[in-house]
């Protein structure tokens, strides 16, 4: 065990920043023992002075100049918690080619420019850890990375975007619409007054990004993983997915299909009641992988959060000064050495659901079937759920189907004369 001191550098002071500074103060003594070096906070960074002051650091201890913290010779340990891309980008790189070890929960940055960051960092004998990056404080990246790595992984779903499950959560359990529920998420912090990065899926597409290298030993372009949000999600879907014995949940999924190849998609999908995912509700995340020796495992906790974020990221500090104090390179880096294809979207095998409003008239039902036969679309069970004489709603949840045979069958019906509207259309658990 290393012995002397092992400072540290804050860059960025908001929620996760604060978090972090709020544990190596409390903690110091632990972390003392824990590692058998004194871990020091050197300095802390951030352009606005309210959040510098909101720390509660001495005027010694904080600067608005993130450069001076990757300049001190004094930090063996940049963290990088500002979030973003181009400033982080360029503080993160200048640190790691100044021979300082880097922790980031960034992972818009880790999708983007992760593969360069990460080969600099070998290149230059240093880590660059990122275990809050996905899921927050819940230990995923290490035992992917690390604890499970002589696994082959074959499949990964994740709850990986806590503010879309709590929404998904609520329209379950009141049976509310999505504006509604979004709008109360806001209120109560769990949304962005922008939140389009969580339910449009961005954020989950970054983190299946960073959980996909890791799994499946791959470099992964984000670009390529198909991705829509919740948006589109009403209360009825909801409603008529209980009726079935489902549950619609945002998946962060990854296939392994061949040596070379897999699939990689975030969407809406309803997944059977009594599946372990089914029961992660509010903004809690989750990770059920697959592995060739560990068989099925499943990682559940707080997916962000001030000071969840902020253990994952001591977490990554209490490595490094315990192995790695004067240099080195993680063993959890050692992944995506080289590149699997995506399989596109439309030749991913999916079973749908698909609720229609059509006419209330004879034939309206073979119109459509005719359409299916046609595309090699296989229906599973059709209901009539409301008439009105005039109006009618169908449900239809077909057989495993090949997701661009479906989308062709479904704009060929929207086509037909007495159907009034496509209203919903989601993939269901295989």
């Amino acid at each position: 065990m290393a012995t002397g001191k092992f400072g540290v550098g804050v860059i960025g002071c908001g929620t996760v920043g604060g978090g972090v500074i709020k544990l190596l103060i409390d903690e110091a003594e632990y972390l003392r023992r824990k590692t058998g070096v004194e871990v020091v906070l050197r300095k802390a960074a951030d352009i606005d002075s309210a959040k510098r002051q909101s720390t509660g650091l001495p005027s010694t201890h904080l600067t608005e100049n993130a450069q001076e913290i990757v300049e001190d010779p004094e930090v063996q340990v940049v963290v990088e918690v500002i979030g973003g891309v181009k400033a982080a980008y360029a503080l993160v790189k200048a640190a790691i080619e100044a021979g300082k070890h880097v922790v980031t929960a960034n992972k818009e940055l880790l999708a983007k420019k992760g593969p360069e960051l990460l080969g600099l960092a070998r290149q230059k004998n240093v880590t660059l850890h990122f275990e809050a990056s996905a899921c927050g404080g819940i230990p995923v990246i290490a035992a992917l990375g690390q604890s499970l790595a002589v696994n082959r992984f074959e499949r990964l779903y994740g709850i990986v975007n806590g503010t879309t499950n709590f929404i998904l959560t609520k329209m379950h359990r009141e049976g509310a619409e999505f504006d509604h529920v979004l709008r109360e998420a806001q209120a109560l912090g769990y949304a962005e007054a922008d939140p389009s990065a969580d339910v449009d899926g961005h954020d989950a597409t970054y983190k299946l990004a960073i959980l996909a290298a890791l799994a499946f030993n791959t470099a992964v372009d984000y670009r390529e993983i198909h991705t829509e949000g919740i948006r589109g999600i009403s209360a009825r879907d909801i409603e008529l997915a209980k009726e079935y014995g489902y549950v619609i949940k945002l998946l962060a999924i990854g296939i392994v299909h061949s040596e070379n190849d897999l699939e990689l998609r975030v969407h809406p999908m309803m997944i059977r009641h009594d599946h372990p995912l089914a029961a992660v509700n509010d903004s809690f995340n989750a990770v059920f992988a697959r592995g060739s020796y560990v068989g099925d495992v499943m990682f559940y906790g707080r997916g962000a959060g001030q000071l969840p974020t902020a253990s994952a990221i001591l977490g990554d500090i209490i490595d490094l000064a315990t192995h790695h104090p004067r240099g080195g390179v993680s063993a959890r880096m050692n992944f995506g050495a080289r590149k699997k294809n995506v399989i596109p979207m439309g030749q991913v095998q999916s079973k749908f659901y698909l609720r229609l409003e059509v006419r209330d008239r004879p034939g309206v039902l073979a119109s459509i079937a005719r359409i299916f036969g046609e595309c090699q679309v296989s229906i599973a069970g059709v209901k009539q759920k409301e008439a009105t004489g005039k109006e009618a709603e169908l449900v239809i949840l077909t057989h495993e189907v090949r997701e661009s045979a479906m989308q062709k069958a479904v704009a060929e019906v929207g086509k037909l004369d007495v159907v009034l509207g496509v209203r919903s259309l989601l993939r269901a658990d295989s």
